[in-house]
């Protein structure tokens, strides 16, 4: 065994932003290829974002009054509402406007009610804090001069996501009083903040706190709205909302909480931005949202009765006519929502292992529970007769660097099977090449999972792509952290270029400074079920070390290949992590953390060893280590599957006080 303190694979994120430290971030190419035994054994049950969370949100049974709720808004968000004028903003030009309202046909019809609705304005309400967007979008619904039918506020700060909701419904007139100065008798009649809870905005305020279609998106274009500064936040930015933070500010609204989805079938709708999916109060929203009804809104030919015919579609930006393939993008996420809200709803089977999603925005005062996602399954994936290679965003982050909360991600499940036959010099992204991995990575600053699998013309195709669930702790959630912006995170690789080296490790830090994980398990990281053959991260005596081992040559049917491991351990100034528990070896279903103490800890995977190569029944069954919550006596546990067959996993838990 060598133990290395030279040539460390490292980099460093501090203030979120990635600041290199050496070359070779790149990522040497993944591991090799393992042997494949077929036997009967039970399929494992998959495991969804949502399942074991206790979610502790601050919820009074007396309902907040509007200027409660508002004063809970304007400390959250750093500004307050003012009083506006509905005539003075910009008017909503629909584009070829013919009729009226509300069977009226135009070129860009609203989203909410698919109407043409002549005399709208739209404006951006003042703030003094750069970070907080408020916009006022009043709906003149056939009423005439200085009235209004529908006068909404989304109030929002892009760094902390903090969001809140306004709305007042009736014959309204065009001068709207600060929330702030409430509903009582003679002040505007704002709604109270249950009503306004109780009408669901964010069934369609899924992917974020604003719905930039063409409606009031093309104020951008406008030159006197781009004048008066009226043009509605992310507008021609295709990727604005692709990783800003979102959260609920409000008694009435603690219960809400969005995802994103994504699906594997080579869709690019979320290239560009989330599509999103909601659930208030434990209940799944079944029929509207970016990934249930807005995205076959904006690609379907009749999406939009009341829109002139040719004029330019929705999606994708500027698609000037239907294309089938590009509604069927859209398809392909409203059936994996709709088997998503099946699934939590109607206690529905699993969603295919295509189909994933991952809670990103809940309740301000929502603790316990850390950001969350599945990316192809939790512990189990069908096998692939193509490549499969999915990418998905984790972590709060505005998607500026510098904005980035501090935190760490790891792995809460994972599953294999990890192998490679391909020489190590070709890219992992080579047509070429073969083999699979799970993985961490920084890509414009963000962190972002990653799984990969290619089988393409092995002998034993098609395989299963690994996945699991990823989990996301912020540093401002652990108690004992003075300064979360003081955080980093470091990133260590170790590498067999070809599978002959039997072991090696490599010097992550000095022990007891950071938390440490395994985030990128690449090739053949453990294949034979006899010792030594793992990959962990682990402290021994003053270093903590990221280290692998495995027997040279396996034994037939198993290959050798190459493999790397790769580690993002964090750590803070003037802190010392404490562990609950530490790199305890699981090769069954043992307790780690027991109930009140598992309320106060994050558990991750730190190390595999054994079989992870090897798949059973046919492929469908593959190997996998679960930490879990047990519903009877609410215990962290770590299952590894197959259990006393050689197959184990190493896990530690961080306490958060």
């Amino acid at each position: 065994m060598k133990h290395l303190a030279g040539h460390v694979t490292t980099a460093l994120i501090m203030f979120g932003a990635l600041v290199p430290v050496a070359a070779h971030l790149a990522c040497s190419s993944p591991g090799g290829e393992g042997g494949k035994e077929v036997r009967s054994v039970q399929q494992a049950q998959d495991w969804d974002p949502e399942t074991d969370l206790s979610f502790d949100c601050e919820i009074s049974e007396t309902p907040d009054t509007l200027e409660q709720f508002a004063e809970k808004c304007d400390l959250a968000i750093g500004d307050t509402v003012p009083a506006f004028d509905c005539d003075q903003g910009s008017l909503v030009d629909e584009g070829n406007e013919t009729g009226s309202y509300p069977n009226g046909f135009c070129d860009r019809p609203n989203v909410l009610r698919g109407e043409c609705d002549p005399g709208s304005r739209f404006q951006r309400l003042p703030s003094s804090n750069p970070d907080v967007l408020t916009v006022a979008h009043c709906r003149k619904q056939g009423l005439g001069a200085g009235q209004y039918g529908d006068i909404a506020v989304i109030q929002y700060n892009k760094k902390n996501g903090a969001t809140c909701f306004y709305q007042a419904l009736g014959n309204l007139p065009a001068q709207a009083t600060a929330p702030s100065q409430g509903n009582g008798g003679g002040s505007f009649p704002w709604l109270d903040p249950a009503i306004t809870a109780s009408i669901n905005c964010v069934g369609c305020h899924d992917n974020g706190p604003f719905i930039r279609s063409p409606y009031i998106a093309h104020l951008a274009d406008d030159q006197d709205a781009v004048a008066a500064g009226n043009v509605l936040p992310g507008s021609h930015d295709l990727g604005w909302n692709k990783t800003l933070p979102y959260k609920f500010v409000g008694n009435e609204f603690q219960t809400w909480k969005v995802y994103s989805v994504a699906v594997t079938s080579g869709t690019t709708c979320a290239s560009c931005h989330r599509m999103g999916l909601s659930s208030i109060d434990g209940a799944y929203e079944d029929l509207f949202g970016t990934s249930l009804r807005l995205g076959l809104t904006a690609t379907s030919a009749n999406g939009q009765p009341q829109k002139n015919s040719g004029a330019p579609m929705w999606m994708k930006p500027g698609q000037a006519s239907y294309i089938a393939s590009v509604e069927q993008e859209a398809q392909d996420f409203a059936d994996c929502g709709s088997a998503i809200v099946d699934h939590r709803n109607n206690d529905g089977p699993s969603p295919p292992s295509t189909c994933n999603w991952s809670r990103y925005g809940q309740g301000d005062t929502c603790k316990g529970a850390p950001l969350r996602g599945t990316i192809n399954g939790a512990t189990q994936a069908d096998p692939s007769d193509s490549r499969v290679d999915i990418k998905v965003p984790i972590g709060g982050c505005t998607g500026n660097v510098e904005d980035c909360p501090p935190g760490f991600a790891y792995w809460r499940t994972l599953h294999g099977p990890f192998w490679q036959t391909t020489d190590s010099s070709l890219p992992l992204a080579h047509a070429d090449h073969r083999g699979s991995f799970a993985r961490f990575e920084i890509e414009d600053g963000i962190w972002v999972a990653h799984i990969f699998g290619d089988s393409t013309g092995e002998a034993d195709h098609p395989k299963a792509a690994p996945g699991g669930t990823w989990e996301w702790t912020g540093f401002n959630e652990i108690q004992t952290v003075s300064d979360p912006d003081g955080c980093f995170s470091s990133f260590t690789s170790v590498t067999d270029w070809d599978g002959q080296n039997g072991g090696e490790s490599m010097l992550v830090g000095p022990a007891d400074e950071y938390i440490n994980v395994l985030s990128g398990f690449i090739g053949n990281v453990a294949q034979f079920d006899g010792f030594p053959d793992y990959l962990r991260i682990y402290e021994q005596g003053s270093d903590t070390l990221l280290e692998y081992a495995h027997v040279v040559p396996p034994p037939a049917p198993l290959a050798l290949g190459p493999l790397t491991g790769e580690s993002w351990s964090s750590s803070c100034a003037s802190w010392t992590p404490v562990y609950a528990v530490q790199d305890v070896f699981v090769t069954a279903d043992q307790e780690l953390i027991p109930f009140p103490q598992s309320q106060d800890v994050r558990c991750f995977i730190t190390g595999i060893a054994g079989s992870w190569s090897t798949t059973y029944d046919n492929g469908y069954v593959q190997p996998y280590a679960k930490i879990y919550l047990d519903e009877a006596t609410k215990a962290i546990r770590l299952q590894v599957f197959p259990e006393d067959d050689g197959t184990g996993a190493y896990a530690s838990c961080i306490q958060l006080n």
